[in-house]
């Protein structure tokens, strides 16, 4: 028994110096070249199929940034005395709030795992809403469905490039938990919450007569909720 414990002992000891040799040679070399602002390339976070998905991640964080400015950029509009919409502005922030919140948190990841958030490797960062001011209250509602829907499908195709049926160097069930837990559930609700809003105002607002008063209840509503 004793033998046998100390071989499986030599095994793992065996096992763990292999999978940290490439990090010690980066050391030993730095140290050999007298090198010591040399870079060590192997002595840091990555692994598993996370490379791979680095640039997805940063275009997904700018998209996200992206969106956090135009839906505040929506909820000013709602804001003011001349639309005075305080529910639209009131969701619309929200939006805004948890797009944020969710570039912020992706630029973590990103680093936790041994990346860099590069803003500049993102070539042509995707113009969203353009002119978001000329926007009606269901145009508003449909084009925030829109973009939603838009995220969602980044978000899905991140999770796809990194399970083990795409490909298996570049599966990494970490990063695909992460995207589940913090996005796709999320996005699915928020998709679900948006589509209904804008059936609900395209139904009111085919009563011309009634527009006006059927928005405002809408609004007030969304101010509740």
């Amino acid at each position: 028994m004793k033998i046998f414990v100390a071989l499986v002992a030599i095994a793992f000891a065996f096992v763990g110096a292999s999978a940290n040799k490439h990090c010690y040679a980066d050391v030993e070399n730095t140290c050999n070249n007298n090198s010591p602002d040399d870079t060590l390339p192997n002595c840091n976070a990555v692994y598993s199929g996370f490379p791979h998905a680095q640039l997805n991640l940063q275009e997904f964080t700018v998209m996200q940034i992206q969106s956090s400015y135009e839906y505040l950029l929506l909820s000013t509009k709602y804001n003011t005395h001349v639309k005075n919409r305080p529910g639209f502005a009131k969701k619309f922030r929200e939006l805004a709030d948890r797009s944020w919140n969710h570039g912020i948190d992706l630029i973590k990841h990103i680093t936790k795992r041994g990346g860099k958030m590069e803003f500049r490797a993102v070539e042509k960062p995707r113009h969203l809403f353009g002119h978001t001011l000329e926007l009606d209250e269901l145009q508003s509602m449909a084009i925030v469905l829109e973009n939603e829907k838009f995220l969602a499908k980044a978000a899905h195709h991140i999770h796809q490039s990194v399970s083990h049926a795409n490909h298996s160097t570049h599966y990494d069930p970490e990063l695909a938990h992460h995207m589940e837990e913090k996005f796709l559930e999320d996005q699915a609700e928020t998709i679900r919450q948006y589509s209904g809003y804008a059936n609900d105002l395209k139904h009111f607002m085919k009563e011309k007569s009634q527009v006006a008063l059927s928005i405002f209840l809408f609004d007030e509503y969304l101010q509740k909720e």
